[in-house]
């Protein structure tokens, strides 16, 4: 008789938002690094459970080959979905060779760091204007006063959105990343169906009025093209055909939830970071230390995601663990970022971290994060502009945590600002 095959399995149910709305898993995490760097998390709540990556090496065997892990059955979501939900949910993130590489090229230069380049003056500016009004004010809520207006600012910006629309664009991305916090809850929500959300981007009817703004901006493009994102994005032909009513929707809200959401909670996180250790930030200020190197670590340390999804195209074996066809697989980026093989002292916030292969924003493959540049030009202005005028960082109050399993989010964080 031939032994029953023994599968590693996690401790905890990872696709649980309640345990991740308390702290991050750490020590679960360490603990399948030293044991099972990929595991098997079972779910009892009607979708199938999934294979959860842990390693900083396994994450970048998973990334790095696309022919057995695919993107196109789901990337944000541990839930499962039908080929028709996949297909009208798709945006660039739900897309394999060889459809990836032609939409991502649409706007790749528009987020390059030279395309960006005319950003960091207004950047700056927007920052200085920020702290201006907060340094020595007293205490504030950090969310909704910093870290929500410089990336919405930003992002306005590059897309070509309004200024009046930025907070509808918080309130869109708050109800789309935050739809399992009851904090969020949408009336219009349980208006909705649950089979017609599940062929929404993200489950959520928000989705429709970002939509219909991103039509009225791309219709006023078309006739007058300026230059920004949405410009190229409404003007784009791919395989010479413009792009469809559906695949230009998607890209849209794409670019709304992503280009928000990873800087906002990597600026959060890092106050808190700083305000936690005052002798980093002390340590910067005082030696005037690489701000790219600082920006390196508030992005490890934040990790403004957690996971990202695919579902394996054939059997294949890795690390200890047989995956089948099928298979959905989870790379639990926030674990690599503490993997001891590859950071000295992990579990520390070290300002000037000099060997720092993060990824917070991927790693590998070829859906390393668009935004990427644009995140850490706004991290790195924001920290050049406080060392000038922030002598210390207090924290007044509790963070309060998203519960969310996807994103590692900050709804609230008071803190105060004293003067250099």
């Amino acid at each position: 008789m031939m032994a029953q095959e023994t599968i590693p399995t996690t401790r905890l149910d990872l696709s649980d938002a309640g345990i991740w709305h308390k702290a991050v898993p750490y020590e679960e995490f360490a603990r399948m690094r030293r044991e099972a760097p990929v595991a098997w998390n079972e779910r009892h709540d009607g979708h199938k459970g999934f294979w959860a990556v842990a390693s900083h090496e396994a994450i970048i065997a998973v990334s790095a080959d696309t022919e057995t892990y695919s993107s196109r059955h789901g990337v944000i979501s541990l839930d499962d979905f039908d080929s028709a939900q996949n297909d009208a949910r798709r945006t660039l993130l739900e897309m394999d060779a060889p459809q990836h590489g032609p939409m991502r090229k649409i706007t790749f230069s528009g987020f390059s760091p030279k395309g960006i380049s005319h950003l960091e003056t207004a950047i700056r500016a927007k920052a200085v204007s920020l702290l201006e009004g907060l340094v020595d004010a007293g205490p504030f809520d950090a969310v909704s006063l910093l870290s929500k207006q410089l990336p919405i600012s930003t992002l306005c910006s590059l897309l070509g959105v309004p200024a009046g629309r930025q907070e509808d664009m918080i309130r869109w991305s708050d109800l789309l990343i935050g739809s399992d916090d009851p904090d969020f809850l949408d009336p219009a929500y349980a208006d909705f169906p649950e089979d017609e959300r599940r062929m929404l981007p993200f489950g959520h009817p928000a989705s429709l009025d970002a939509f219909a703004m991103g039509r009225d901006l791309a219709e006023a493009r078309r006739i007058s093209p300026q230059n920004d994102v949405v410009s190229v994005l409404a003007n784009a032909t791919v395989d010479g055909r413009p792009l469809t009513d559906n695949e230009f929707c998607n890209y849209f809200l794409m670019l709304v939830v992503a280009g928000n959401e990873t800087t906002r909670h990597s600026i959060s996180h890092g106050l808190k970071a700083l305000a936690d250790n005052p002798g980093e930030w002390a340590r910067f200020r005082a030696d005037a230390l690489n701000p790219r190197l600082a920006t390196g670590e508030i992005v490890r340390w934040a990790s403004p995601v957690f996971f990202v999804r695919r579902v394996a195209m054939r059997d294949a074996h890795l690390m200890g663990a047989n995956i089948r066809a099928g298979d959905k697989v989870a790379m639990y980026f926030i674990s690599g970022n503490r993997d001891e093989a590859y950071f000295d002292q992990p579990d520390r916030f070290i300002i000037d971290r000099a060997q720092n292969p993060h990824m917070a924003f991927g790693k590998g493959g070829p859906h390393y994060c668009l935004g990427n540049h644009v995140a850490q030009l706004q991290i790195r202005i924001l920290l050049e502009e406080m060392a000038l005028r922030v002598a210390r960082i207090e924290v007044e109050g509790p963070m309060d945590r998203l519960r969310s399993n996807h994103v590692h989010g900050v709804k609230s964080l008071p803190i105060s600002l004293h003067s250099a």
